[in-house]
């Protein structure tokens, strides 16, 4: 199998998983979120960036993220640890 290959698209996935992580922060330093509240016992949280960046602002978005660039870590060292273990049996 080509372990170079899947060393390669493990760096682009964990890079796409890093850029939209630094997205994700930027966004929520740069556009405050306000507290919205009914009676002090139900409070909404909304952010005040423009429409396609204010869904970025949940939390799935950012455990989306994190997987993302967790997987695109263990295609890294997957294929690093199957290349380095075909070489040494291959001696």
């Amino acid at each position: 199998m080509n372990y170079e290959f899947v060393i390669k698209i493990g760096a682009i996935i964990a890079s796409i998983g890093t850029i939209l992580l630094v997205i994700f922060a930027t966004v929520l330093l740069v556009f405050p979120i306000t507290k919205s509240c009914d009676n002090e016992s139900k409070c909404i949280y909304i952010s005040n960036a423009p429409y396609p960046l204010n869904l970025m602002i949940v939390p799935i978005v950012l455990v989306i993220i994190l997987l993302i660039t967790a997987g695109g870590i263990a295609m890294i060292r997957l294929g690093k640890w199957s290349l380095n273990r075909e070489k040494l049996y291959d001696k």
